[in-house]
């Protein structure tokens, strides 16, 4: 016999129903939303910008371009497109990039421990340019020389972190 047999049984079983009901109501009522919002815009294709670099270090632009194409169809709800044919351009340009020692090492290290801070501007705008969204998207890796890591390795988690955070803020509202 199962427990919902009895009358009883079955007025309990309506009333979770009931409350199962309720809650996916005031969830869907209190404004929660499942990705961006950009194709209900009217955006479901982006074309990607020529990555700037405002900041002293070199190739940075070029590493983030690469790993934004590889992170956007991974991470976002967009679609690479050409520029003639896409519903919007994504324009993004490092605008800050630093290094920093953390830990002193000796004569054979240098730097036993230090971070590379990264921070980028990205837009998003339709082709007659007007704005849709602007973020500004920060991060920052860390790199131990005793274990092998070294400023190479961080600028290259740094760039992949950056993409990755680029494809959400695209994605959601963070």
């Amino acid at each position: 016999m199962t427990p919902f047999a009895s009358p009883r049984g079955r007025r309990r079983q309506h009333r979770w129903r009931t409350a199962i009901a309720v809650q996916a109501l005031l969830a869907a009522g209190c404004g929660y939303t499942v990705g961006s919002g950009l194709p209900a815009r009217g955006i479901r294709t982006v074309a990607l910008d020529v990555v700037a670099n405002d900041t002293y270090r070199q190739r940075l632009e070029v590493e983030l371009s690469q790993a934004l194409s590889r992170e956007l169809p991974v991470s976002s709800d967009l679609v690479l497109a050409d520029r003639r044919r896409a519903d919007a351009i994504l324009q993004v340009v490092f605008t800050n990039a630093d290094e920093s020692t953390l830990v002193i090492g000796g004569l054979d290290s240098p730097v036993r421990e230090g971070a590379f801070e990264g921070r980028v501007r990205m837009r998003l705008v339709r082709p007659d340019g007007s704005l849709v969204l602007e973020r500004l998207v920060l991060d920052r890796t860390e790199f131990r020389s005793p274990i092998g890591e070294n400023l190479t390795s961080a600028r290259q988690e740094l760039v992949e972190d950056l993409a990755r955070k680029v494809a959400l803020a695209l994605t959601d509202d963070f």
